[in-house]
């Protein structure tokens, strides 16, 4: 692990070595990015070397899908693979495939090479061997132009996993620029969703995929899809600390408080995986990506928070998911999606005497404006000792 002030620091040669392997075999693309430096974020690292590889020759981009290796290797083969690509495999559990399921990817990895001229990319965080196969099977049919764009877009995430094991950096700055790309629609010069950048900090910040809910059918201002990340705490029975959510005083209804609530959380996350710290209470984010309100970060988590979280019990849990509350309703929803509104689990939740979140306008205006660095780094300490200090469930 290297901070970014460290990065930033060293010699044009020294940080080529250090970026070289983040896009596989090419350290062009870290070369490219030197002369923008300082960075001061991971993330604006990332758009800048995303935007490298968007600008590079059609020959470039090509060399660079081409230099990735086939997902399932063995043998002599495997012994070939980069650290990472050899970690990455082993995390998403190809390295135990069974027989059918080596002997499918190898025949549908043929296939794709032959009809595309190249690899078949994923980036596999998340995935497991039968959901990877599924994957491949869908793809192996477009056409080239198609797969070409996929897999560059697939490299990019693969880069943004492999910079967030190597590179930490202040989490004020991260915040501020998740912040910027969420109010923007889209990192620059790759279109995506916000659904789809969040989606990727989450797993960045090693938390756990766990669904993406629609509640169209509440019929509230949160209809749409929550993004749900979890980690597990590491204390026994130990509590879970719900994150993006809260319980209004006012009317005891669960409410959402905008984007500054879990790009917090998804933040305080990465700088404890950093740390090499697991929480002894477990984390769940709950994240309504499309929505624009970016919520009131001053009060998020201030001094007294460890006295203003509560436990929302089996009983309670039940009250909620009877309520005629549309938001409270979705929220419950998105509990129940990760095995969080059976009462099993006890769950901490944040309470608010006035829980509305700050509506910044259809994209998001202000959201740069609104919160700063310094205030983004005091509530993502105030988490980080939250999660150390929640006390296990009785």
């Amino acid at each position: 692990m290297i901070t970014l002030e460290q990065l930033n620091a060293l010699a044009p040669a020294e940080w080529v070595t250090a970026l070289g392997g983040i896009f596989e075999h090419s350290p062009w693309v870290a070369q490219r990015a030197l002369g923008a430096r300082p960075y001061p974020s991971r993330l604006q690292l990332l758009d800048a070397m995303r935007a490298a590889v968007d600008q590079a020759t059609l020959a470039e981009q090509l060399a660079l899908i081409r230099a990735h290796p086939k997902l399932g290797l063995r043998g002599r083969a495997a012994v070939e693979l980069t650290p990472a690509s050899a970690r990455e495999q082993r995390r998403a559990g190809l390295a135990a495939c069974t027989p059918q399921q080596l002997a499918r990817l190898e025949e549908l990895n043929a296939r794709y090479q032959e009809k595309s001229g190249f690899p078949f990319i994923l980036a596999v965080r998340g995935y497991d061997p039968p959901s990877i196969i599924a994957n491949l099977e869908r793809r192996v049919a477009n056409n080239g132009e198609l797969e070409r764009r996929t897999a560059l877009s697939q490299i990019g995430t693969i880069a943004a996993y492999r910079l967030a094991d190597l590179v930490s950096s202040p989490p004020g700055p991260e915040i501020l620029a998740m912040l910027e790309r969420l109010a923007s629609g889209a990192q620059p010069n790759i279109a995506t969703s916000a659904n789809a950048m969040v989606r990727e900090w989450m797993q960045a910040a090693g938390l756990e995929l766990c669904s993406a809910v629609d509640s169209t059918a509440t019929g509230g201002y949160l209809a749409g899809a929550y993004t749900v990340g979890r980690a597990d705490g590491s204390a026994p029975r130990a509590k879970t600390l719900l994150a993006g959510a809260c319980l209004d005083r006012s009317d005891d209804t669960l409410r959402y408080q905008g984007r500054a609530a879990f790009v917090i959380a998804i933040e305080a996350a990465q700088q404890l995986r950093h740390l090499g710290v697991r929480a002894a209470c477990g984390l769940v984010v709950l994240a309504r990506p499309e929505d624009t309100r970016l919520g009131d970060p001053g009060g998020l988590f201030d001094d007294d928070a460890p006295e203003s979280w509560v436990e929302l019990g089996a009983a309670n849990l039940v009250h909620a998911a009877a309520s005629s509350d549309a938001d409270t309703i979705a929220i419950i929803q998105a509990l129940r999606a990760v095995d969080l509104a059976n009462g099993a689990d006890a769950v901490a939740v944040l309470v608010r005497g006035a829980a509305a979140a700050v509506d910044q306008g259809a994209a998001g205006q202000g959201a740069a404006g609104a919160i700063t660095a310094a205030a983004a780094e005091r509530a993502v300490r105030a988490l980080q000792a939250i999660l150390g200090r929640v006390a296990p469930a009785a």
